[in-house]
């Protein structure tokens, strides 16, 4: 299944931009004080398989994990095995396009679920306002109760800064 498409190109530091903003690439790493999702814990209700529910869920957790003002390890909770990237996060987060994070979002312009474990999100990147990556289209899937974003389109969009093969990748994103 495809999980991103870009349709323009990007030059220079607005390229290494988007890659660097990126689902929490960079951002803020302490307490911030955006209003964000709290991880799921054992007490925590499921979302919904399906049905409003679930694409109201998956809707919020991406523009979570987008959010440049949300707190690194809430975004990591929304990625699909947010840990294994964890420490590239962090790294990606002391760059020197760290700050320019903080004014980045996403718009989710449509969501169809296709199995009770996946859904296709179609979705804009902004920094500010301004469109960094328009009409991409990525992967949501659902694991341990929560519609989380997919690991294969964090890795598409970090291939933007790095390429495939990279040392500078995550292990999850280097296969």
């Amino acid at each position: 299944m495809r999980s991103l498409h870009w349709p323009g190109l990007l030059h220079g530091s607005a390229a290494l931009a988007a890659g660097c903003l990126i689902l929490a690439a960079c951002g803020s790493s302490g307490g911030s004080s955006a209003s964000t999702k709290p991880a799921a814990g054992a007490s925590a209700a499921a979302e919904p398989v399906s049905g409003p529910g679930a694409v109201a869920a998956i809707k919020a957790n991406w523009a979570t994990v987008f959010n440049g003002k949300a707190t690194i390890p809430s975004r990591l909770a929304l990625l699909q095995d947010g840990q294994q990237v964890a420490a590239f996060v962090q790294a990606e987060a002391k760059s020197s396009l760290g700050a320019a994070a903080a004014g980045s979002t996403a718009t989710i312009s449509s969501v169809t679920i296709t199995s009770p474990s996946q859904a296709t999100v179609h979705y804009d990147v902004t920094l500010l306002g301004t469109p960094l990556l328009p009409n991409q289209v990525g992967t949501a899937v659902y694991q341990n109760g929560i519609w989380k974003v997919g690991i294969a389109s964090f890795c598409g969009l970090v291939y933007l800064q790095f390429p495939k093969g990279s040392p500078q990748l995550p292990a999850a994103c280097r296969s």
